[in-house]
């Protein structure tokens, strides 16, 4: 190989292996070994393969590792050419879709940022208490991103009949908010902010309802006696109910 390498020092040098670094011989990724077929004697034509036909880009290159290490085969290795390359872009092309991507990401840039500042600017402008606009814009967005299981509860509260509909919870409570007045839209804000607290079972370290309760002087101790009281009541009017059968 140093011999054939001496006599012909303008031999390409390739590698059997599929990539290769930088210095060392071609990596199969680079070139296209060429199999040159002639043309038969009686004329007869014959669909070529890609690496059965020659270029202007072909050369001679020598194996350096491989089972055929040592020897000399013909090769493209011009990743321009449309014969043997004809899926790799050109450099023409590949500068126009680095431009049209550029346009792309500069286009999206712009129509984010756009509205980025559209933001910014509505949320200078917004004074307190939000008007009705505004508050049923935040209850339609709430509504629409409520968990799944949490549709149903909240239409529920608000007595909205979604068994025998065909659209869904979210649809029909959107729907329901849009005839709301200003107190109920808020209402019904702080509503969905508190539903998961409301049917935890236990109270947290960080408890929203408790502390939206004392932040509206709700006693919460007072409120537990009551539901006591009426839950005490019922299982009294039950005994009483069944022990009237049972003497019957």
């Amino acid at each position: 190989m140093k011999k054939t390498l001496e006599t012909k020092p303008q031999l390409i040098q390739i590698s059997a292996a599929w990539n290769s670094r930088e210095g060392a011989p071609l990596g199969r990724n680079q070139y296209v070994e060429l199999e040159i077929k002639k043309p038969k004697a009686n004329g007869a034509s014959t669909k070529l393969s890609a690496n059965q036909k020659p270029c202007e880009k072909m050369a001679e290159a020598i194996v350096m590792d491989g089972g055929k290490r040592g020897q000399v085969v013909k090769v493209c290795a011009d990743p321009a050419c449309r014969t043997h390359h004809p899926n790799t872009p050109s450099p023409q092309q590949v500068e126009r879709e680095r431009t049209e991507e550029r346009r792309r990401i500069e286009k999206e840039k712009l129509v984010i940022t756009t509205r980025h500042r559209v933001l910014a600017t509505i949320l200078q402008r917004v004074s307190a208490p939000l008007k009705k606009a505004d508050l049923l814009t935040v209850a339609h967005y709430l509504i629409d991103h409520l968990p799944h299981n949490q549709a149903p509860i909240l239409a529920k509260r608000h007595k909205v009949e979604t068994e025998k509909m065909s659209r869904t919870p979210q649809e029909l409570l959107a729907k329901k908010v849009g005839t709301y007045d200003e107190s109920a839209l808020c209402g019904i804000l702080l509503e969905i902010s508190l539903l998961d607290s409301a049917y935890q079972r236990t109270g947290t370290a960080n408890d929203l309802l408790t502390d939206a309760a004392k932040r509206y002087r709700v006693d919460v101790e007072r409120v537990r006696k009551a539901v006591a009281a009426e839950f005490t009541s019922k299982r009294e009017k039950l005994k009483a109910k069944t022990k009237g059968k049972d003497v019957a």
